[in-house]
């Protein structure tokens, strides 16, 4: 004779429990999680600061000394679409223990949240090379700050042209 109670009908049971009982938790209102949130980002909308993107290019740069042609980028001028602008950037560097990259930061001065992305590499690394896709509000610069290790910051800035704005 079998067993109705396995381990087979056990597992079963409990995926079913533990299943119930998250969608339950996600699925308060009858509205997935994300949509709540979408509704409450809507109606407190952030508008950007311009100050507070200088007060970051500040913070980052602090006095040092900044060299020029360190950061080769490759952004178009004009980017239909604001979600999803392609980037790449290249640092000229040895990658050596003495010369290479700490932090490479991404700013979007336009957005609402300046910092797109902060990127930190290693002399093991190889190539101080990245190609991503972002997101733009509104046509803006886009800066990228290299921190080096010998303590000099490398600038670089291009103007991007948004037909379709993103991050409303």
């Amino acid at each position: 004779m079998k067993y109705i109670f396995n381990r087979r009908f056990f597992l079963g049971l409990c995926v079913s429990i533990i299943s119930s009982i998250y969608l339950k938790k996600t699925n308060g209102a009858g509205q997935p999680f994300r949509d709540r949130f979408q509704s409450y980002r809507q109606t407190f909308r952030i508008k950007p600061d311009k100050k507070e993107a200088e007060r970051i290019i500040k913070n980052i740069i602090k006095g040092k000394k900044v060299v020029e042609k360190l950061i080769s980028l490759n952004i178009p001028d004009i980017a239909e679409d604001g979600n999803v602008v392609p980037v790449s950037f290249s640092i000229n560097c040895k990658m050596t223990q003495s010369d290479y990259p700490k932090r490479v930061h991404v700013l979007g001065l336009e957005n609402p949240f300046p910092e797109i992305a902060i990127y930190e590499f290693f002399p093991e690394s190889g190539k101080a090379e990245v190609a991503f896709r972002c997101r733009l509000r509104t046509s803006s610069d886009l800066v990228i700050i290299a921190e080096m290790k010998n303590g000099t910051i490398g600038l670089n800035k291009k103007y991007v042209d948004v037909m379709l704005g993103a991050c409303s």
